[in-house]
């Protein structure tokens, strides 16, 4: 298993904030203004692509996306088909940003070179999160420079020296999809998605490319950003947060706005909220990456309870399948009736998504959120870095309808 500081996919963890007074916007003035780096990546060679539908050989491109259905007793029931559109023009693009995977990295708030960190590793690790997504159409996946840990979880740095790791992997991330939008995108959807870091840096593009242009808006399918835990408002619209103009998805078949969550034990309690994370940076306002900071006192916190209401229903819990010998060859593997979820909420500044583990003493699956509940990170019952997997099936079945409702 990695490093710890790499499954520190940092920052993550909460869900945050309060009532629904009205919370005033301070104006940024010019001198206050904090420029966004440049990025010294070119995103015009395909090696500083993880995926991208003209690299001579895309990986991605011939991977199997069926999924195998396992019951209680190991045998396969049905295969559940996926086509995979990797490097296929459907009329819409996934654009994948993926989760921190450093081993040992600096202590201090900065960035790690692309040199310095194990792509095929995380190759394999956009695989099994984001593969999925394929079947919607061509696969975008920049390489860029992580921000380290320290940088958003530090107490010992002030909040502009957490800024700075955060601004070069942004910088790195707003030139990859600069170039995609400028060179690949011809009018195309786009579906956003990400988890843990990749999530914090999608919120950030969100609101300085998307938030204040209704064209591009008008291409958004979905930013679908889970892990983060930080979905923020003075009132109910989930508006006036992170973003000024984009919220969480009030509907399934709604476009335009942002699907999040965060994955919780339900018989633990919701950790409290981290306050060094970017939503609580008046730097990150100051660069334009976010349009007002956390106010802990009068904002609520939302989570996405579209498909998963407050009463406990079936989960759908599909995971990479390529290391288990009853796999029987399938990159992913499906149980049911193995898990329920529900919307769990324990105050203004806590909610999460709540799952149970049901299956019965006989069943043979492996319970993957087993191993989780005592994580050297995490607290007890954080299922953070499982999010993706909890979480996809439920994610597939909203975008399928968008797609239906919004081309």
């Amino acid at each position: 298993m990695k490093n710890f500081w790499t499954i520190l996919l940092l920052f993550f963890i909460l869900s945050c904030s309060s009532n629904n007074d009205t919370v005033q916007v301070e104006e940024v003035q010019e001198e206050d203004i904090i420029e966004i780096p440049s990025s010294a990546v070119d995103y015009n060679t395909m090696t500083n692509w993880y995926f991208h539908p003209n690299q001579p050989f895309n990986f991605l491109a011939n991977y199997d996306l069926d999924i195998a259905l396992i019951d209680e007793s190991l045998n396969t029931t049905a295969v559940i088909q996926i086509q995979n559109n990797a490097a296929t023009n459907t009329g819409i693009d996934v654009f994948w940003v993926h989760p921190t995977e450093l081993d040992n990295p600096p202590t201090e708030p900065t960035s790690v070179a692309i040199s310095n960190q194990d792509t095929s590793y995380i190759g394999l690790t956009i695989l099994a999160q984001g593969a999925l997504l394929a079947k919607y159409g061509r696969f975008f996946a920049p390489k860029y420079r992580q921000a380290t840990p320290a940088s958003f979880l530090s107490t010992n740095h002030t909040e502009e020296e957490r800024a700075m790791g955060l601004l070069e992997a942004y910088a790195d991330i707003k030139a990859s999809f600069q170039n995609y939008l400028e060179h690949h995108n011809n009018g195309n959807k786009i579906i956003l998605a990400r988890h843990s870091q990749g999530s914090f840096l999608l919120a950030m593009l969100v609101r300085d490319l998307f938030d204040t242009n209704p064209e591009l808006r008008e291409k958004l399918i979905t930013a679908a950003l889970g892990g983060m835990g930080y979905v923020y408002a003075s009132n109910s619209t989930t508006l006036g947060g992170w973003w000024e103009n984009i919220g969480l998805c009030a509907s399934a078949n709604e476009c335009g706005c942002v699907h999040f969550w965060r994955s919780y034990d339900n018989d633990e309690p919701i950790p409290e909220p981290i306050s060094t994370l970017p939503s609580f940076s008046e730097t990150m306002v100051n660069s334009g990456l976010v349009y007002r900071t956390t106010d802990i006192d009068n904002d609520t916190f939302y989570q996405d309870d579209l498909v998963y209401g407050t009463t406990s229903s079936p989960m759908r819990y599909i995971t990479p399948g390529i290391a288990y010998d009853f796999s029987n060859g399938a990159n992913f593997v499906a149980f049911d009736d193995m898990y329920t979820a529900r919307f769990k909420r324990e105050s203004s500044i806590k909610t999460g998504l709540a799952v149970t583990y049901i299956a019965n003493a006989l069943d043979q699956r492996p319970n993957e959120l087993e191993n989780l509940q005592s994580p050297i990170i995490f607290s007890d019952g954080d299922f953070h870095i499982r999010d993706y997997h909890i979480y996809i099936w439920a994610l597939l079945q909203q975008i399928d309808q968008k797609i239906s409702n919004c081309q």
